[in-house]
């Protein structure tokens, strides 16, 4: 199985962020910037976020969160909660006209039985090139 997610390095900003292999739009979410390095290719978004995560953070502190990361990550016995994919909660939150809403993220989210923030959900669809904002907490998927 080939790894679903890139982890990128923005040739201009030098900042660390994650799409998913089959993107077609590789800018970078910081700075729009075209061109990145490919730093390393992952089977979850789990693990490209962790990923990203270390390489944006100061060296002097890449190690100590590393350590933390580890640490703290959930054994996987530990969730009750069935994973749910972004789609799925991208198709459960639009309406008839395309669009997606905070608020209808919220319930998305609730009816999955998710803890996943819909404010962070969306910033980071967004990020992803998945949604694009049309107003102040409201969205249209891409």
């Amino acid at each position: 199985m080939e790894p679903a997610w890139l982890v990128l390095l923005c040739q201009s900003c030098e900042r660390t962020f994650g799409k998913p292999r089959t993107a077609t739009d590789k800018r970078c979410p910081h700075c729009n910037h075209s061109q990145s390095k490919l730093l390393s290719r992952h089977m979850s978004a789990n693990e490209a976020s962790d990923v990203v995560a270390l390489g944006n953070v100061p060296p002097e502190i890449r190690e100590q969160l590393k350590d933390w990361m580890q640490k703290e990550a959930p054994s996987p016995s530990a969730s009750s909660s069935v994973p749910v994919d972004g789609n799925t909660i991208l198709s459960k939150a639009t309406d008839d006209d395309g669009f997606i809403t905070l608020e209808s993220l919220k319930k998305a989210l609730s009816a999955l039985n998710s803890s996943i923030d819909a404010e962070a959900f969306a910033e980071t669809a967004s990020a992803e090139g998945e949604l694009i904002r049309v107003d102040s907490n409201r969205w249209k998927r891409t």
